[in-house]
């Protein structure tokens, strides 16, 4: 997609409080339910991972608001969005096209934060943007090699056979495995109902499209440096891929989503990063 000519056109914008949601049109003419919160400051989009949605965002658009303009979306095949794309096809840097669209909507430089694949998104992103993306964050994203590093086409078909047996009872179980004891029942409730309710045809889609991709190539890339807020607890456990130059700041007693495991200790370690990065 790349090199082709944007066609960023919002629509149906409504407002609630703070926020205004409307739909930006990505280049194959996917519609990006996007919400922008505040009115002055930087742009920060924040960019949600496989399975998840704007949502899992609330608690930093609210708290981040106040001093920054706030941009959450919903990627296609996720949340609000549609099910499928006109394409047809699922790839990171079709999702970096996106973020990009949306990029061109708001017409000002943007700080990209993407969680989880969210990360993969958000660094293709900045490719695409250039100059255009002030700075890049990550969190519990990039370094996990069974992710981040194209995985054998084998164990990509086990993987998507796993979920195939059963989506909802898998995608739980995984969850469980990757957030941390003090998460709370209540949350990880919450976060196993969010991704179980993708459609299963897309996400499985999408899931085969982020094993086959390669952040190695990818990364020399990136025009800005990247900073990521990762797990302790899951990068003691996984196999982690050396990534030259990436500033990790590691989260303890917090699993994979650290934005909800503990909001406030995040929201203060992301703004301290926004404010390192931005000046």
């Amino acid at each position: 997609m790349a090199g082709m000519s944007r066609n960023p056109v919002a629509s149906m914008a409504t407002s609630s409080g703070n926020s205004v949601s409307t739909v930006v049109v990505a280049e194959d003419g996917a519609p990006i339910p996007v919400t922008l919160y505040g009115s002055a400051g930087p742009v920060i989009i924040l960019v949600h991972g496989w399975s998840c949605s704007a949502a899992f965002w609330d608690q930093q658009a609210a708290h981040l608001a106040r001093d920054y303009r706030v941009v959450t979306i919903d990627l296609p095949g996720h949340g609000l969005a549609e099910p499928t794309r006109p394409s047809g096809h699922w790839s990171m840097a079709e999702f970096g096209s996106d973020i990009a669209a949306v990029a061109d909507w708001i017409g000002s430089d943007v700080v990209l934060v993407g969680h989880s694949m969210g990360g993969a998104v958000a660094l293709e992103a900045a490719v695409q943007l250039g100059p255009r993306c002030r700075a890049l964050i990550g969190v519990d994203t990039f370094t996990e090699a069974g992710f981040y590093a194209a995985r054998p086409a084998a164990e990509i078909a086990a993987r998507r056979a796993m979920f195939e047996a059963s989506f909802k009872d898998t995608m739980r179980g995984m969850i469980a495995a990757i957030t941390a004891d003090g998460a709370g029942a209540g949350l990880i409730d919450w976060i196993g109902d969010a991704m179980a309710a993708t459609n299963p045809k897309a996400a499985l889609g999408v899931l085969e499209a982020l094993l086959a991709w390669d952040i190695v190539p990818r990364w020399d890339l990136c025009p800005v440096p990247v900073t990521t807020i990762n797990s302790a607890m899951l990068a003691r456990r996984n196999e982690l891929i050396e990534l030259a130059g990436l500033d990790v700041r590691l989260m303890e007693d917090v699993g994979h989503f650290p934005m909800l495991e503990n909001p406030s200790e995040f929201n203060a370690l992301l703004r301290n990063i926004l404010v390192e990065r931005l000046g």
